[in-house]
């Protein structure tokens, strides 16, 4: 096992996004530092915190050559932090760890082997165990996203059955030249699911045999500190000041898009569209509701 502490590229970039994490971005840290896989580098996107984040993550950027640590100058909502991981990465393999994560130490090196041995293979993770604020383990769930199918058209439309669940998925390890061509993560609600499905247009997924991948549930957590879909936008843009969110129709426009701009046949875009259609059935109700809001939302307010 050796560290890199050289100038050339490591083979993994870990990208860990935070607001102020103090309570668990230590563990987090010393999960990836942990790994048996030691080939990697270390960036921290600290989003403005105001708490002791900034402390914590500059100490260990001291003590580990492998470390480096960032800071916005204000907050500027979810989907640049994670985004701006993206771009500082040098390895040619890319991984997202959220500040209260934690990663077994034999993760990274599962997930690369399976990389460098299926060059179809464009995302790599692992099943989720997910643990409580103390770390106590709660249930290891199966994602099912292992798409090994030859045709994205398939891959596509076996990933639209299962998007309304934890998009676990959003935090394996991906090919970075690959990730960069898509355009991550979105400025608005569950764009992590947009962009696992734009990964699957673009290769195959890997869902690894054994559970190496601990994610916490707690109560700021982001879904659980943010409830609503207006709530979940402004914290993806941090900027965002309109007050209506349709992310049922959003969502319909974002696969339009990503089905468009994939490196596929026409024959296979169009297998793509007509899945997407069938699926449409099944959240006809939500779109509807959202139509009602939005035309509500025009209308000038009654006088009493």
């Amino acid at each position: 096992m050796r560290n890199t502490t050289d100038n050339r590229a490591p083979t993994v970039t870990i990208g860990i996004p935070v607001y102020n994490g103090e309570r668990y971005v230590s563990q987090a840290i010393e999960s990836i530092l942990a790994q048996r896989f030691a080939d990697l580098d270390v960036i921290i996107s600290d989003n403005a915190s105001t708490d002791g984040t900034s402390d914590i993550c500059q100490r260990y950027a001291q003590q580990d050559r492998r470390i480096r640590y960032v800071r916005n100058e204000r907050n500027m909502g979810a989907a640049f932090n994670y985004n701006r991981l993206v771009d500082l990465a040098r390895g040619r393999y890319f991984k997202w760890m959220a500040h209260d994560d934690i990663c077994a130490p034999d993760l990274i090196a599962a997930c690369v082997d399976v990389l460098e041995q299926e060059p179809r293979v464009v995302l790599c993770y692992a099943p989720t165990t997910f643990i409580d604020e103390d770390g106590r383990p709660l249930r290891t769930i199966r994602d099912g996203f292992h798409f090994r199918d030859r045709r994205p058209s398939e891959r596509f439309r076996r990933f639209l059955p299962l998007a309304r669940g934890w998009m676990n998925p959003v935090f394996g390890l991906y090919r970075t030249d690959v990730l960069r061509k898509t355009r991550r993560i979105g400025k608005y609600p569950s764009s992590d699911m947009i962009l696992v499905a734009d990964m699957a247009l673009r290769g195959e997924i890997h869902e690894l045999p054994e559970s190496l991948f601990f994610r916490r549930e707690h109560r700021n957590m982001s879904v659980r500190a943010h409830p609503s879909p207006l709530d979940r936008q402004r914290w993806f843009d941090a900027d965002f000041r309109q007050r209506l969110v349709l992310p049922h129709w959003r969502w319909v426009g974002e696969y339009l898009r990503i089905i468009w701009e994939a490196p596929i046949s026409q024959v296979e875009k169009g297998r793509c569209a007509w899945a997407l259609i069938r699926w449409l059935k099944w959240t006809r109700r939500e779109l509807l509701g959202e139509l009602i809001m939005a035309i509500n939302a025009t209308l000038p307010a009654r006088s009493s």
